[in-house]
């Protein structure tokens, strides 16, 4: 079954990489038949992946979209509010099919001329939204009243920042 809304955003990146002087001499013709994907619901690290099929050694200088078996985004980066930060997520994982498997300085350099300035930024925010959103403990420090989401325990295992006191657990109710 195609995945219209990743198609059509796949529709979108692509056009705007084709405008881009930087991809000026890179066919990106290929990258409309990379199968995409969605990343686990539950997932609260990982935002996109350019999975490579077994074998391919991400080194190698002669990578290209024919080696990679999947590029997958959370679903989330998919709602409305997120549809900027996808847009970016999907040109990051194209760079990652082109060839680049690292983030070395060319990788870097090749990213930053993504036009829309904004999009890398939401990063953070998103990351801290996919916390609150899978969260199932809240990890509170008991001297200085520091708190943050988590999705596992702390159990004990970890420490506040400031005041070197183990966090404490609390289960968060659904609303």
């Amino acid at each position: 079954m195609v995945d219209t809304s990743l198609e059509f955003l796949r529709f979108r990146v692509m056009g705007i990489m084709s405008q881009m002087e930087s991809l000026n001499g890179k066919d990106l013709q290929p990258l409309a038949s990379i199968p995409l994907g969605r990343l686990r619901r539950n997932a609260t690290r990982l935002h996109g992946v350019c999975r490579f099929n077994k074998g391919v050694d991400k080194r190698d200088v002669n990578l290209s979209p024919t080696d990679v078996r999947e590029v997958a985004l959370h679903p989330e980066s998919l709602k409305s509010e997120w549809l900027q930060y996808a847009e970016f997520l999907m040109f990051h994982e194209f760079l990652h099919a082109l060839g680049h498997g690292g983030h070395d300085s060319e990788f870097r350099h090749l990213e930053a001329q993504w036009p829309d300035k904004e999009a890398k930024q939401m990063g953070v925010n998103f990351a801290v939204h996919l916390r609150k959103h899978n969260a199932k403990f809240t990890w509170k420090c008991p001297t200085c009243d520091w708190q943050t989401e988590r999705s596992v325990r702390s159990a004990g295992r970890y420490l506040c920042r400031s005041c070197k006191v183990k966090l404490v657990d609390f289960v968060l109710t659904a609303n």
